[in-house]
């Protein structure tokens, strides 16, 4: 019986034995990589916009908030293709500090952030004409390249890498003078475009009606994806001179 398990832990073991040895490499490895670049236009804005109002009174600095984020939303909800959306609001008391007196209210401050969302870039100095008009503050205005168009490109990019990368491989194989090369392991990553930002606090400023339109430009962003890995070539006995 002992002999039999012997002969059984053998027929097991041996199958292991060559799997381990078939993991040590045969070749040099060579670590590369490889990068695709492209420039896309941005077809994306993003407006935030700031409604603030200090006040004694609680209820009129409440109201006036109110006010003038329902008239912005009122303006701009029924647009085709625009995503409207709040992302902050507050109400603080006012403090001042006497010197060695206690703290006393003075008043209260209120403030509300929202956001615009959109791809329709030639309706954008409507939109910041409403805002503004509307009694809200512009605090940030960046152009973008929406998550399709990103998507969509990043895909063809990929390619594009992984072809470079097998070219590259290609070389220094035959610098080795090697037929052949493996690719052992391969990632990717991609590079995030910089949007174009137009930003600061802009104050709400009082349109005449021969006013021209703010003129915008979109402007482009640079979209890339690297790609990245190991190589195997097999060994070659070089001559020493």
């Amino acid at each position: 019986m002992r002999r039999l398990l012997i002969l059984f832990s053998l027929i097991f073991l041996s199958p292991m034995v060559a799997q381990a040895a078939d993991t040590k490499p045969v070749g040099t490895l060579i670590n590369l990589s490889a990068t695709a670049e492209a420039q896309l236009p941005n077809d994306e804005v993003v407006i935030t916009f700031r409604i603030e109002k200090d006040g004694a009174d609680a209820n009129a600095v409440r109201q006036y908030v109110n006010r003038v984020s329902g008239a912005v939303h009122e303006r701009l909800r029924h647009e085709a293709g625009l995503k409207l959306k709040t992302l902050s609001r507050s109400m603080q008391p006012l403090w001042q500090y006497p010197k060695n007196r206690q703290r006393i209210r003075t008043g209260w401050r209120m403030a509300q952030t929202g956001q615009v969302v959109s791809r329709k870039l030639d309706a954008v100095p409507d939109w910041l004409d409403a805002i503004e008009a509307a009694g809200a503050s512009l605090s940030s205005l960046q152009f973008r390249i929406s998550s399709t168009a990103s998507k969509k490109a990043q895909g063809e990019l990929s390619l594009q890498a992984i072809a470079t990368f097998r070219q590259k491989a290609t070389v220094i194989a035959r610098g080795l003078n090697a037929g052949s090369f493996r690719i052992l392991q391969l990632n990717t990553s991609s590079q995030t475009p910089r949007p174009v930002l137009y930003r600061g606090e802009m104050p709400m400023m009082a349109k005449s009606a021969d006013a021209a339109p703010p003129s915008l430009s979109a402007g482009e962003g640079k979209l890339g994806i690297t790609v990245s890995g190991s190589i195997e070539v097999p060994f070659t006995d070089f001559p020493v001179k």
